[in-house]
């Protein structure tokens, strides 16, 4: 009797054990789907940025909220400090490829042509979304970052500029007027084009 009673415990305590790792496994596969999702609407490694249709609140020719944020170094930043400036705010993550992929870019355009052409670059970081402020300094640090890199440590920033897709970037006139919404890695040369329109 004691025999089956622990062999019915010992078939029971095996069940919950499957059952934990099943919920378990469905959780990482819905996680994974989830960021795969963001993936596929991202262009390709070889497909340039793509100019996004009008959506939300925010479109072409609407002066761009200003915002209060700190860069990664703990400075504070207003978007209103860079009127009279032609701006690049990207917004993106440390784990998303594309983003990885046209950050190089940014920062050979920006040391390169940001003086001459009174542009300024502010990629502001979705902490809320991505693996910490110290994953995002060491990220600024290996690849050797010096245009301010922005935290959203609310979420608010990604919400007011509708940054669901990753990376999405805003053009802005020397008034804060958006002049383009782009969705998907920029390169060098893109970015050139783009600011002498």
């Amino acid at each position: 009797m004691i025999k089956r009673i622990l062999a019915l415990l010992l078939i029971g305590a095996l069940v919950t054990i499957f059952l934990l790792n099943v919920m378990e496994d469905q959780k990482i596969r819905e996680q994974e789907q989830a960021i795969q999702q963001s993936y596929e609407v991202q262009p390709s490694q070889n497909e340039e940025a793509q100019v996004a249709p009008s959506e939300g609140l925010l479109e072409e020719g609407q002066k761009a909220p200003d915002f209060d944020t700190v860069t990664v170094e703990g400075e504070n930043i207003s978007l209103d400090d860079y009127q009279g400036k032609k701006v690049i705010l990207n917004f993106w993550t440390t784990w998303c490829p594309p983003c990885i992929e046209e950050m190089p870019h940014m920062q050979k355009y920006y040391e390169e042509n940001a003086e001459d052409q009174n542009v300024e670059i502010l990629a502001v970081n979705l902490t809320t979304r991505d693996n910490g402020n110290r994953r995002v300094e060491s990220f600024v640090k290996d690849y050797g970052l010096t245009f301010p890199v922005l935290l959203d440590e609310s979420g608010q920033l990604g919400e007011t500029y509708y940054a669901f897709t990753i990376p999405t970037t805003y053009l802005l006139d020397e008034e804060g007027i958006v002049t383009k919404k782009l969705m998907g890695p920029m390169d060098q040369e893109m970015m050139k084009d783009l600011m002498r329109e």
